[in-house]
């Protein structure tokens, strides 16, 4: 038992190490050598946790990703006939749960060039702008609904919501605002 233990903990402790080099370098910055290093194991000791490094980007983004589709498939299960400021303030939640990845995968232009994850977010975007203006908007409409979502990535990314859920309110105050001159 301690031996697995130990697995799942350097599993987890390549994890972190990945994410933190990530949000300062980049995925394409940084090497599996790095990631080697910062833990002290051996590349083929990442190797028996990670296939590859690859496949750190989808087990970091996997459950900020699900969360955010579960989002959008409650209101979009509501036929238009949910809140928007309850969407927009459930996707905040689900950024903040997972803002240590949300703010990498906002700012790594690797994540949103990525076939399957740029692919994934485009499509969940795609969604949130329906849910924000309805079926097949115009080129405004489309521009303001991915303005109002910036709302909500950008301060996340930046670090600047705190621990207070008052400032998450306020973030959702006024992107509904927003959504509302839609």
């Amino acid at each position: 038992m301690a031996k697995r233990g130990r697995q799942v903990n350097r599993r987890e402790d390549l994890l972190e190490a990945a994410l933190d080099a990530f949000v300062d370098r980049g995925f394409e910055g940084t090497s599996v050598a790095d990631l080697a290093r910062a833990t002290g194991l051996s590349k083929a000791a990442f190797v028996y946790h990670f296939s590859a490094k690859e496949e750190l980007l989808f087990e970091l983004s996997t459950p900020l990703l699900q969360e955010l589709d579960e989002v959008l498939d409650r209101h979009e299960d509501q036929n238009g006939n949910g809140s928007v400021s309850g969407m927009l303030t459930e996707y905040l939640e689900a950024l903040w749960q997972h803002r240590d990845v949300a703010a990498w995968i906002d700012g790594d232009k690797s994540i949103l060039n990525h076939g399957d994850l740029g692919a994934r977010l485009d499509a969940n975007n795609r969604r949130a702008h329906r849910l924000l203006v309805g079926g097949r908007p115009s080129a405004v409409k489309r521009a303001k609904a991915s303005a109002i979502l910036g709302m909500l990535w950008r301060p996340i990314r930046n670090g600047y919501l705190g621990s207070n859920p008052d400032n998450r309110r306020a973030i959702v105050e006024l992107a509904s605002g927003a959504a509302a001159s839609l």
